[in-house]
């Protein structure tokens, strides 16, 4: 326990909390470092075998390495049962701290402990659902830009998505919405919506 606490304590003179909590997703094998007090800065990116398997270099822990191994299984383990998985071996940071703290019950530095205490898991919950109507919403305006776009098959300037692109850049040159670039990713972006 000394060791750990020494350890830890070297470790969080080093580390920014202020950043590492403002942070949305994190990956899987930083948040298990978070909570050990470890730096994820200090930690090479870990290799990747053929099978998919992480290794670390055991350096970068000094001495808390089978800690970390323990607690990052744990982590990946309970990532999707318990809702705090993300793309690409990243978790949510909040609800992983929410789990932590008051699911398992890890010790964990006292600045991610006092964030982790005011987590209110209603309030993430509800922030979720806001961004699920948002993303709706976002999903219907680009069905109707691809039906609009369909219409306009028929128009002169609009037979090809280059000629119409064409046409609205230079019809509105002063609206960012209708520069070259942002119409053909949004043309885009409609087409994959309509056909999904």
């Amino acid at each position: 326990m000394t060791l750990l606490i020494s350890n830890e304590v070297k470790f969080m003179t080093e580390l920014d909390w202020d950043y590492w909590i403002a942070k949305q997703y994190v990956y899987t094998w930083q948040a298990a470092a978070l909570v050990l007090g470890v730096n994820p800065r200090q930690i090479k990116f870990p290799r990747r075998d053929s099978a998919g398997e992480l290794h670390f270099d055991r350096e970068n822990f000094e001495g808390l390495f089978s800690d970390f191994k323990l607690k990052l299984d744990l982590l990946i383990e309970h990532a999707w049962m318990q809702n705090f998985s993300a793309q690409n071996m990243r978790v949510d940071l909040k609800r992983f701290l929410y789990w932590a703290h008051n699911v398992v019950k890890w010790d964990m530095p006292q600045k991610l402990l006092s964030f982790a205490k005011e987590i209110n898991l209603q309030d993430l919950d509800e922030s979720a659902d806001d961004k699920a109507s948002i993303l709706l919403d976002e999903r219907a305006s680009l069905q109707l830009i691809w039906a609009l776009r369909t219409m306009l098959k028929d128009h002169q300037f609009g037979k090809t998505d280059r000629e119409l692109i064409y046409y609205l850049a230079k019809q509105y040159p002063d609206q960012s919405a209708f520069k070259r670039l942002a119409l053909e990713m949004r043309l885009a972006e409609a087409q994959v919506a309509a056909e999904s």
